[in-house]
């Protein structure tokens, strides 16, 4: 099979994974995910939902396993309104992080690029879970900060564009 034809068998399952992206972060319902995140989102963990896609399919346990860790990662990084929330996800996160690595295996994640995200993450959840800190607002007052989960909004339309467009399968190589 020659390069192009194999990027093209991989389009539909590039879809499918961008899809369960955009589902997962539609499902968290909250602000957008924190820029390192996106980006990680985007390009290596797409590949890597991609790949499970291609070799095991929708209807599989694997699939069903790596849409389910893309959905707590994102569950991870809302904002915290409660004491019994924030030992939720500080429980989760071990199991979080061994899903992760996992994923990050099979998705052929450099090993750099996986300890790079996995260390902006576990800050980001640091200083989010730190009982010192004040909860979260459940409704900020100041939503300059925010994007909400319109499609008519542009911040959020063009993560919507890079989820479907064609710039969004560059940043993915098989």
């Amino acid at each position: 099979m020659t390069d192009n034809a194999s990027k093209i068998s991989y389009l539909t399952d590039i879809k499918a994974a961008s899809v369960a992206i955009r589902r997962c972060i539609a499902d968290a319902d909250g602000p957008l995910p924190p820029h390192f995140l996106v980006e990680f989102l985007l390009s290596q963990w797409r590949r890597y939902l991609a790949m499970v896609h291609h070799h095991r399919g929708e209807a599989s346990a694997e699939w069903s396993q790596a849409v389910d860790a893309t959905r707590r990662l994102l569950f991870s990084v809302l904002p915290i309104t409660s004491i019994e929330q924030r030992a939720k996800v500080g429980k989760s996160l071990p199991q979080l992080v061994a899903d992760l690595k996992k994923g990050a295996q099979v998705g052929q994640i450099e090993p750099v690029t996986r300890d790079l995200f996995l260390r902006q993450l576990s800050e980001y959840h640091i200083v989010k879970l730190d009982s010192k800190r004040p909860l979260d607002n459940a409704h900020p007052n100041d939503l300059s900060d925010t994007i909400s989960m319109d499609t008519r909004d542009p911040r959020y339309r063009a993560l919507l564009d890079k989820l479907d467009g064609a710039d969004g399968v560059e940043h993915i190589e098989m």
